[in-house]
């Protein structure tokens, strides 16, 4: 049976197309970074277990790329990836703290507050840990890091032994990084999880902000220079 109120019909079309729109969030490189980071610390976390250590400089040298390329990004990447867009200061990050216990608190677009400090003491602790490597020395001297003859054999044992001990850190921090992620998806009932796969969340109701691309000739030119440092990096800036 037809309405008798074919203007509210339409109303209500309308409103229900607002509320299951997508909004595009992530794009595609902040996305592939952020899950090849991962996978690639997991690589290293087992070939240092392992004891396979061609495979751990390798992979280190991955990780080196993503981090560097990651930090590029943030500075001329696309909209949310910029560290301008969610990167907060003390007052910032107060007023979200003041809210956070609030279930019905706003989706934050992009990174919230205290999400961008996980992200930058993430990024800062990996490159951290991957400079330590780089100047590591083998017990045996076969697989040492490629910055290794800039430092003595007993500094290079040290810096070792850093490497393992911030990695330990590190692994606490991701720790708190997926607790968070969990808080968020039981008790905020905000999944940030599927965002970071797909790109888009539903929203409620008509975004205030649109998810501004980067050029992709900007992440090439990114790609060239951050490879470029890597193998300068990897060869031991011998030239």
């Amino acid at each position: 049976m037809s309405s008798a109120n074919p203007a509210r019909d339409l109303d209500e079309e309308a409103t229900a197309t607002v509320a299951a729109r997508k909004q595009r969030v992530w794009d595609g490189p902040t996305r592939a970074m952020h899950w090849l980071l991962v996978a690639s610390l997991g690589f290293c976390w087992w070939s240092g277990v392992k004891n396979e250590l061609e495979y751990h400089l390798y992979s280190g040298y991955a990780v080196l790329w993503i981090v560097l390329m990651r930090l590029y990004w943030g500075f001329f990447g696309s909209s949310t990836a910029r560290f301008t867009h969610f990167v907060r200061g003390p007052v910032g990050i107060m007023n979200y703290l003041r809210t956070i216990h609030h279930r019905d608190s706003a989706h934050s677009y992009g990174h919230n507050p205290v999400g961008a400090i996980s992200v930058v003491l993430m990024l800062g602790m990996v490159l951290t840990v991957v400079g330590f490597g780089l100047v590591a020395v083998d017990v045996d001297g076969l697989y040492s890091g490629p910055l290794s003859s800039y430092v003595t054999f007993k500094q290079g044992r040290h810096l070792a032994h850093l490497h393992y001990h911030w990695f330990e850190y590190l692994l606490w921090v991701i720790g708190i990084h997926l607790v968070a992620i969990a808080f968020y998806y039981v008790y905020k009932r905000q999944n940030l999880v599927t965002p970071m796969i797909s790109g888009s969340r539903t929203v409620s109701e008509a975004p205030e902000e649109d998810l501004k691309h980067a050029p992709v000739w900007r992440f090439v030119l990114g790609a060239v220079i951050v490879s470029a440092l890597v193998y300068a990096v990897s060869i031991g800036f011998y030239f």
